[in-house]
């Protein structure tokens, strides 16, 4: 036996509950119309109970206004209202559908159709007089069934005409899909912002909570989802950059406009170009992990170098300090390169060159004037400096996100500690 509500003095039989709002002190039931066996959805609002508002009572009145002028076969129909002990009940024809918040795994082409059949609606709400704005256009407002049919539902925020919003109305929307102009006075192309939030969700992913990990910290209106479709062609990615514009003079002005702008949806054919980029990402990437495999190596030529280096050269307080200078000199010379080169795309060049050549410097000329025991000497420091420099990358450069700090520390004794113990093996002739 089910808790629901009796709701068989009203002509329905409650099936299960679908959703609620406390701030709206709103429940919303599948039920069946006993008088045809029709389903249906009943949205009960108990403005009587303890969670409700005020507010919440003018956004059901205004969803009745609504309803009962629109006529569109996106838009479930209104069937009426009830009156029960502690408030009253829209009824509208049930859809067999999902919400996109639901229901995700979509293919470019039923992306395109979605986005065509809501910019359909949109249309047809903006032609009315005065024109109907949404206002909470978000995936879990958006069904889709089977068929790929599209149903646009909640108008509980929904406005007439570009009025100014009332103080009351202020915070109608849901952040990261609420357009800016929105807070003060809505227009048409506040629900195309909206719109496009919600495209850019089925392309990437993501879910109506986490969509504004892709704002930018200056201005969490504009967000950053190109990288993240950089396989899409540019005709469609430009469309949708327009969508979501912050300003809205600098969007489509209204959901025609955006519809007959609307360009094909698909993945770019890949060029020459395409195929070299795809294996420079593909090599780099886990580019931690090769480091470290990287660390491992240079540690196995230190251990190596300084053996050779030791049977060449006599341990004397100059040749020590010529040897920690030169190492000094390196790391630091390698690791300001690879600030640079973190920091200034057009100097990477640059400290690439000057990574290459400080090393090979010092060598040449610890030859020239000392003597090939110093420079090979020279050539083990230079070995230990590649070493720090490496290590000062893993950790600074190239984070991983899935790890802490402490994790890639102990990942780089742990390839040291490989390293060295392969150069004393390789010193001590255990792999021959």
């Amino acid at each position: 036996m089910n808790n629901l509500p009796d709701f068989s003095i009203y002509g329905y039989r409650l099936i299960k509950e679908l959703g609620r709002n406390r701030e709206g002190g709103r429940i919303t039931w599948k039920a069946v119309d006993l008088s045809n066996e029709n389903l249906v959805v009943i949205k009960q609002f108990c403005f009587a109970i303890k969670e409700s508002t005020w507010s919440g009572y003018q956004a059901y009145e205004r969803e009745i206004k609504l309803l009962q002028q629109l006529n569109h076969p996106g838009i479930p129909r209104y069937l009426g209202c009830i009156e029960t002990q502690n408030g009253f009940c829209i009824i509208q024809e049930y859809k067999d559908a999902l919400s996109l918040a639901e229901r995700r795994n979509f293919n470019l082409d039923e992306i395109k159709i979605i986005t065509t059949k809501i910019l359909e609606i949109l249309v047809y709400l903006q032609k009315q007089i005065p024109p109907i704005l949404h206002r909470d256009l978000k995936p879990e407002n958006i069904l889709v069934d089977k068929d790929l049919n599209v149903y646009l539902i909640d108008f509980g925020f929904a406005s007439l005409g570009n009025k100014q919003a009332s103080a009351s109305s202020i915070f109608k929307g849901t952040p990261g899909f609420m357009a800016p102009e929105q807070i003060i006075q809505p227009t048409k192309a506040s629900d195309l912002y909206s719109l496009g939030v919600t495209i850019i969700c089925l392309l990437t992913g993501k879910t109506t909570t986490d969509i504004q990990e892709l704002a930018k910290a200056d201005n969490p209106y504009l967000l950053e989802f190109k990288p993240l479709l950089a396989k899409l062609n540019r005709k469609f990615i430009n469309w949708l950059q327009k969508m979501v514009q912050p300003k809205a003079s600098k969007r489509f002005h209204d959901a025609a406009e955006a519809l007959a702008a609307l360009p094909p949806l698909e993945i770019v054919p890949q060029t020459k170009n395409n195929l070299l980029e795809a294996k420079i990402i593909l090599r780099l990437a886990h580019p931690t992990s090769l480091g470290l495999m990287g660390m491992s190596f240079l540690s196995a030529i230190v251990v190596v170098a300084v053996n050779l280096a030791s049977k060449r050269v006599e341990y004397t307080v100059f040749h020590l300090a010529i040897a920690l200078l030169g190492a000094v000199v390196i790391a630091v010379g390698e690791i300001g390169a690879a600030i640079v080169s973190n920091t200034e795309t057009q100097a990477r060049t640059e400290a690439a060159i000057l990574a290459v050549t400080i090393p090979a410097i010092l060598v040449v000329v610890a030859a020239l004037m000392l003597g090939w025991g110093e420079a090979i000497a020279m050539t083990a420091a230079v070995t230990c400096a590649e070493t720090i420099t490496l290590g000062y990358v893993l950790v600074n450069q190239l984070p991983a996100k899935k790890f802490s700090l402490r994790v890639t520390v102990i990942s780089l004794l742990l390839s040291m500690g490989l390293g060295m113990g392969i150069g004393l093996g390789l010193i001590n002739g255990f792999f021959w």
